[in-house]
């Protein structure tokens, strides 16, 4: 649930050439211009999953993008299930009838372990399945020139597949939804770093309804033993 404060769980990823945008709720455009970021420089958007929460935006984000002039056309990159959900999304609202209106760019993604996503001149992208309620992968970014890299875990249950594909990374931000099916409590996500051996954890897609969110923290810090942080609304990452 977004509070006062906390949105849903999206990002943005920004390479000495590309920008990305990593799913899509609440008002995009709005949000890319608090951080800074022009969107008519979004280059990319990925979508790990068909779950609102994580693609609810989309239409106000293709709307925004049309109306601030951008005339070529949006990559969108997810697996088939959750590009088939975009689509439909944004065929609600008759954008055959915006003039000069280009749609987007809809690719099919088919992962497997370490799937390549995309391969930019600064960026190396790939992707992992991970396990939840539907369709849903973890990404991996990796900075050419540094060779650093940040995993994304996107929504999962805790699973030995994530932690092998994060292996070694400088950051993992990893979701502490809670316990459940398809998703992670702040310990399980702790689990996830230690096995990866990863540097840092950034605790995200939490319940920020809770009384107390230090304890998330501590939580997860009785698995890893590494930094461990809950990352916030507008929060920039250097990796």
């Amino acid at each position: 649930m977004p509070t006062i404060g906390h949105d849903n769980a999206y990002l943005v990823l920004q390479g000495e050439q590309t920008t990305l945008l990593v799913d899509c709720a609440s008002s995009p455009l709005l949000k890319l211009q608090e951080a800074g970021i022009d969107p008519l420089r979004v280059d990319y958007l990925i979508l790990t999953h068909a779950h609102p929460d994580h693609m609810y935006g989309f239409p106000m984000l293709m709307l925004g993008l049309w109306l601030l002039g951008r005339r070529t056309p949006l990559p969108v990159l997810a697996e088939a299930q959750t590009l088939q959900a975009a689509q439909a999304l944004l065929t609600l609202f008759h954008t055959e009838d915006w003039p000069g209106f280009r749609a987007p760019l809809y690719r099919s993604l088919n992962l497997r372990l370490d799937g390549r996503v995309l391969d930019l001149p600064d960026l190396t992208i790939t992707g992992c399945p991970a396990e939840h309620i539907l369709p849903s992968f973890a990404l991996r970014f990796v900075d050419k020139s540094s060779q650093q890299s940040l995993v994304y875990s996107s929504d999962t249950s805790p699973c030995e597949r994530v932690a092998r594909f994060a292996r070694g990374a400088e950051v993992l931000i990893h979701e502490a939804s809670g316990k459940a099916n398809g998703h992670s409590s702040a310990t399980e996500a702790g689990w996830v770093a230690a096995r990866a051996r990863v540097d840092r954890l950034y605790l995200v897609h939490y319940d920020a309804r809770v009384p107390d969110l230090s304890a998330l923290v501590t939580e997860a810090r009785t698995a890893f033993a590494g930094p461990v942080e809950l990352a916030q609304d507008m929060q920039s990452l250097t990796f």
